[in-house]
């Protein structure tokens, strides 16, 4: 019996061996393919490390009136891996930079870039899509574009729930609609273990109703 299945192995082989061949070679070539990529992701990751520290290094020069070697530092940055954490978390400090310096045109720009990028990445980055949402927001509140900011804030956030309800609740005292504001606010108080923006919504709060006594 036993020579048998020997026999009929050995057969099957001699019919098959040219597809048998063929499928180890491909699970070869997958394997060396996915190890090659991770050991290339790994290097890039390293690599982009290095490049946020210089960019970091580069920051805390910064006189507040020359962006061009800032910028440099970036686009190495982005270079070396446009989809590293790294380079999202420069582009959070860079946009920050420009509004404080005035350049709110190339702060929006940069913002509603790095918001397009982590709306679309499907990895575990959900945290950063959503501060990317309150500070897009934040600035186009600031520029006056309210619908904007709107649209932004009514989107399902997996993260920072209170700082969303605030900024409804900003936009709502923008409007004159005070009871919303307020209803916003308070929201935002439960959901928060913030003590520090606690303490900003209770001054939100007494400011509303200051206003509603007028």
């Amino acid at each position: 019996m036993n020579n048998l299945s020997l026999e009929m192995l050995f057969d099957l082989f001699k019919k098959n061996y040219l597809y048998l061949i063929i499928g180890l070679l491909i699970i070869i070539f997958v394997s060396a393919s996915y190890f090659f990529y991770t050991v290339n992701v790994k290097e890039k990751i390293y690599l982009s490390q290095e490049a946020y520290e210089n960019y970091l290094n580069e920051l805390t020069q910064f006189d507040g009136s020359e962006f061009k070697e800032l910028e440099m530092k970036l686009e190495e940055l982005k270079n070396t891996y446009d989809q590293s954490i790294y380079y999202h978390l420069a582009n959070f400090q860079q946009a920050k930079i420009y509004f404080e310096n005035g350049q709110e045109p190339k702060a929006m720009s940069l913002m509603e870039q790095l918001n397009s990028d982590l709306e679309q990445d499907k990895s575990s980055r959900n945290f950063l899509r959503d501060i990317s949402r309150i500070r897009l927001a934040s600035i186009y509140i600031d520029l006056d574009r309210f619908e904007d900011a709107k649209q932004l804030l009514d989107r399902n956030f997996d993260f920072f729930n209170s700082l969303k309800l605030e900024k409804l609740g900003d936009l709502e005292k923008i409007n004159l609609n005070n009871k919303e504001a307020e209803n916003y606010y308070k929201l935002a108080i439960e959901t928060s273990q913030n003590q520090t923006q606690i303490n900003l919504l209770n001054f939100k709060l007494s400011s509303l109703a200051s206003s509603n006594n007028e």
